[in-house]
This record gives C-alpha cells, sequence and structure tokens, in this order.
C-alpha cells in the first residue's frame, strides 16, 4: 500500500517531519502546505505544494498537523463553534505533531471520528485512537505504524 500523506504546517516540525518521510521514502507521495507558500519552496520537485488547506487534506489519506495552536487545527479542519468537523476527512488518517492538552484532544477526536477521520497525537495516541488501532486490518496498521516510526525520527 503506498502511503499519500499531506503535511499542514511547514514551520520547524513539519520541516523536519517532511525531511524524515523523504528521506526514508524517496518516492512517497507527500503533499505540503504552509499559509506562507515560502516555507514549502525548499521541497518544490520532490513534493505537492498545495495551493490550500482543502487541497493537502483532499489530496492524501493521511493528513499530518504540525501546526502551533488549536486555531490552526480548527481553521484547516473547518471545525468551527459547534466543535463539528467539516472538512473532507471521511476515512483519513489525522496525525498531530503537537496535540493540545489531553482534554481538549479528546474534543478533537471525537469531532474527527463524528467526521468519518481517525485521530491520533504523537507522541501518544488518545484511548480511543489507540482502541481503534487495535481494530484496523493487519495491513493497514502496518502503514500506520511506519509512519509513525517515521515521524519520530531523530533529529
Amino acid at each position: 500500500m503506498s502511503l499519500r500523506i499531506s503535511i499542514v504546517g511547514m514551520g520547524d516540525t513539519g520541516t523536519k517531519a517532511a525531511r524524515c518521510l523523504l528521506d526514508a521514502e524517496p518516492d512517497i507521495a507527500l503533499t505540503l502546505y504552509d499559509i506562507d507558500p515560502e516555507r514549502c519552496e525548499p521541497f518544490r520537485g520532490s513534493a505537492t505544494l498545495a495551493t490550500s488547506a482543502r487541497e493537502a487534506l483532499m489530496e492524501s489519506d493521511t493528513i499530518v498537523l504540525a501546526l502551533p495552536r488549536e486555531r490552526e487545527i480548527d481553521r484547516t479542519l473547518e471545525r468551527f463553534s459547534d466543535g463539528e468537523v467539516t472538512a473532507p476527512i471521511q476515512g483519513k488518517l489525522i496525525v498531530d505533531l503537537t496535540p493540545p492538552p489531553p482534554e481538549r484532544a479528546q474534543q478533537l477526536d471525537r469531532a474527527i471520528a463524528h467526521a468519518g477521520g481517525r485521530y491520533t497525537g504523537l507522541p501518544g495516541p488518545t484511548a480511543e485512537a489507540e482502541a481503534e488501532a487495535e481494530a484496523e486490518a493487519e495491513a493497514a496498521s502496518s502503514v500506520r505504524q511506519r509512519l509513525l516510526k517515521l515521524l519520530l525520527c531523530p533529529a
């Protein structure tokens, strides 16, 4: 199964994640987005540079969020005052490299699940995501574990 991954947020964390993924899997289908397009430029030719967060979400099966604040997560996932995620994330895995505090992460997990996606925050998944991971098919679990290992690569 080939990985199609998007990284939203190309600050230090997102840049490190992109480099780790490309070093480990040079032929990976990687899409990058940042509100400042210049942050994605060093990856031109190695990755697709999206023009919007929505485009990045639609391009991939796994979305890596490397965003500094919940406000940016909410904007990316089109999560407004009612707490519902309205972005197209049905069937997608959302990996949060800088997850919010546990209670907020659980709320986000529930909102993403309600929208048909799956959520995990690094360094460890929420209890609901962990339980769901156990229920996943062996092949999908293997891909997910490989992705998480790649994202945790040493500096």
